[in-house]
């Protein structure tokens, strides 16, 4: 009896809604009431639950000031961007989880009007009535590769998947067995075939496949034969894998479809050893597919190049829809086939970062090192950066980056401070480390600045 009247009189001294709003005037009015009333609901449950602790929470004397300041930091939790910039100091250029390629500056300038303003995207000017979205990029992309025809879905993933679909539904698609890929996500091409509908007919060793395994496995219910890039791993030593031109020889003499899934996309500005579109496109296969995002240096998309009658049965098959690009993604990758045709380099960031000289990244390290305090025990260092993104797995960058450490300060702790402020770091030899090749030029002095608050903590 005497418990059910404390509670009553504990449930008393709940404020009602409307008194708690009063004082969020400028508040959307909507979302506050309801991270309210959720409030007061749970702290009534928790004083018929008996909860010791709400009961002496509700006895204090600022009880309502803190239950107003915790409804505010739950509308400001609520209601504020997640989505942030970020400085890279991770030396991985292509870094998935802080959104792959860089988009320059001048190309985002460009594209505005087209975002800001009505355009084209679906209309034909010549004929007055409903046009193509993916006809602004075909002529491009059909100049710069020597194919036929191209389409856009929102990813490679989402390529491989129209390709297997519409081609091989219910059919055999080979493939080398040293090919079937896993990239992030868990993204398996035996998964992915499966879900297309296709039937996996892996060929050769993990190691190595000669053209005859590929010739052996043809039978009437072959469709396709698909090669996939090894963009994310290799495979050396005691190895061998087929040339995509005998493939392609193979697939006509057998008339069977011949798609090589490249991955990464690279075009050109690097010296490397991955497939280049520039010389697949001297002898194209029936289909290719790639990565927008990654070495092309585009924005999320996926890249379909082929055949004419090829890709028309891809744009007649339904599930296009769910895979269609935007307005967004047409325009970004219009402006960066542009700059590759004008052979301007700079502006495909990807390609830039990949390329910049040990001189200029020693420059960077140096400005830096003179401006921040000795405090952090700074040091200029050889280092390695990579690709990344699924790309050039075994090739390393030699690039140029500062080590730093507070002493008595656990390293972790730094790196976390570090982090909260939106510079992502790596720990090597115990100190944090910054690498010069992912720092963009108006990142410098955020850096500096950044490290001089986290000084005033300690001194």
């Amino acid at each position: 009896m005497q418990q059910n009247f404390k509670k009553n009189m504990l449930l008393s001294k709940l404020p009602s809604i409307d008194s708690l709003l009063l004082q969020f005037n400028d508040y959307n009015k909507e979302i506050i009431k309801k991270i309210a009333t959720n409030k007061l609901k749970k702290i009534r449950n928790q004083i018929l639950d008996g909860d010791s602790n709400i009961i002496k929470k509700i006895d204090s004397n600022d009880f309502i000031y803190k239950l107003k300041q915790e409804l505010h930091n739950e509308y400001i939790k609520a209601t504020s961007y997640s989505l942030k910039t970020l400085i890279n100091a991770t030396g991985v250029v292509l870094q998935t989880n802080l959104g792959r390629s860089l988009i320059h500056k001048n190309i985002i300038n460009e594209i505005i009007p087209i975002l800001s303003h009505y355009s084209n995207l679906e209309y034909d000017l010549e004929q007055g009535k409903r046009g193509e979205r993916y006809n602004h990029i075909t002529n491009m992309l059909c100049v710069m590769f020597n194919v036929e025809s191209a389409l856009l879905v929102n990813n490679n993933a989402a390529a491989v998947f129209m390709i297997l679909n519409t081609f091989a539904k219910s059919k055999e698609v080979i493939i080398s067995r040293g090919e079937l890929i896993e990239i992030g996500g868990s993204f398996r091409i035996p998964e992915i075939m499966e879900s297309s509908g296709s039937i996996l007919k892996e060929v050769g060793t993990t190691n190595k496949t000669h053209l005859n395994d590929y010739k052996n496995a043809i039978n009437e219910n072959s469709v396709m034969i698909m090669k996939a890039h090894k963009s994310n791993y290799e495979i050396i030593g005691f190895s061998k894998e087929v040339e995509l031109k005998e493939i392609i020889t193979l697939c006509k003499k057998y008339n069977l479809i011949d798609y090589y899934d490249l991955g990464s996309g690279y075009v050109k500005g690097l010296k490397c050893n991955e497939p280049s579109l520039e010389e697949i496109s001297k002898n194209p296969p029936s289909l290719m597919s790639f990565s927008g995002d990654k070495l092309f240096g585009a924005s999320q998309v996926g890249i379909i190049l082929g055949k004419k009658e090829l890709i028309d049965r891809l744009k007649d098959n339904h599930i296009l829809r769910a895979f269609r690009v935007d307005k967004i993604t047409i325009a970004i990758l219009q402006a960066t086939l542009k700059r590759y045709i004008d052979n301007n380099l700079d502006e495909i960031l990807s390609i830039k970062m990949l390329t910049l000289s040990l001189e200029v990244l020693q420059k960077r390290a140096e400005f830096i090192i003179n401006k921040i305090s000795n405090f952090y025990n700074p040091q200029i260092i050889n280092l390695d950066s990579l690709s990344g993104g699924g790309s050039l797995p075994n090739m390393k960058f030699s690039s140029i980056g500062i080590s730093i450490f507070i002493d008595n300060i656990k390293i972790n702790k730094l790196e976390i401070l570090l982090r909260k402020r939106g510079i992502i770091s790596r720990i090597l030899n115990n100190k944090v480390v910054f690498d010069m090749r992912t720092l963009q030029d108006d990142e410098i002095e955020i850096i500096i600045s950044i490290l001089d608050d986290i000084k005033g903590e300690f001194v």
